[in-house]
């Protein structure tokens, strides 16, 4: 992210500068609509509408893992920057479930958080912006031949990146729905899948490495 006074950070401090659901004091202060307290909300306050709105983010979260597990395999050349990104979306996931919501605990029974899915389960499912994602192969089984092409790399990250914008605009729409308790860590996640987006763009760029 080159500037006028310089070339811009590299992206492993960009990465390193991005902070994980419910510490995005910094990246929330320009989420307009939506709150950024951090205090918690009593059990009291979580309404029915949280807990809907809760779940359906741990979904969108799983289905932002699965797709750069995916990525991961298919490109190895990108592996470590999409790795560091999507563990973060794996803290978000969790962080969601900390949230003691139902149906995010319930998203979590069902689906992954942790390491990569080895299981070829389709890559983004779990919404169309997921088009242009290979499904996840099995573990230690490579790309096949000529599926990692300067070409399918630009394919892919046009993908993730779309992808990580319709997740930032679903996760804003939820903030601005929900409760006290929910609304300050959707804005967080609203603001972190946004910066994801420019980041996976950047890889992209002509000359740009992982």
């Amino acid at each position: 992210m080159p500037t006028a006074a310089g070339p811009g950070p590299s992206r492993r401090a960009f990465l390193a500068a991005l902070p994980l659901a419910g510490t995005g004091g910094l990246l929330l202060a320009g989420m307009s609509g939506c709150t950024t307290s951090t205090g918690g909300a009593p059990a009291s306050r979580v309404t029915p509408a949280d807990v809907t709105a809760a779940g359906a983010a741990h979904t969108r979260e799983t289905a932002l893992i699965e797709a750069y597990d995916g990525a991961i395999d298919q490109h190895p050349g990108l592996a470590e920057t999409l790795r560091a990104i999507r563990a973060q979306h794996a803290e978000h996931a969790r962080e969601l479930v900390a949230q003691g919501l139902p149906e995010a605990a319930t998203a979590t029974a069902a689906g992954t958080t942790g390491t990569p899915a080895t299981t070829g389960a389709p890559a983004g499912a779990s919404t169309p912006s997921g088009a242009g994602l290979r499904s996840s192969p099995a573990a230690g089984t490579p790309p096949p031949a000529g599926s990692d092409t300067p070409e399918t790399r630009a394919t892919t990250l046009s993908a993730l990146a779309e992808l990580e914008r319709t997740t930032a605009a679903a996760h804003r729409t939820g903030c601005l729905a929900a409760g006290a308790g929910l609304a300050p860590l959707l804005a967080s996640l609203c603001a972190a899948e946004s910066a994801h987006a420019e980041l996976v763009t950047a890889l992209g760029a002509p000359g740009a490495a992982g």
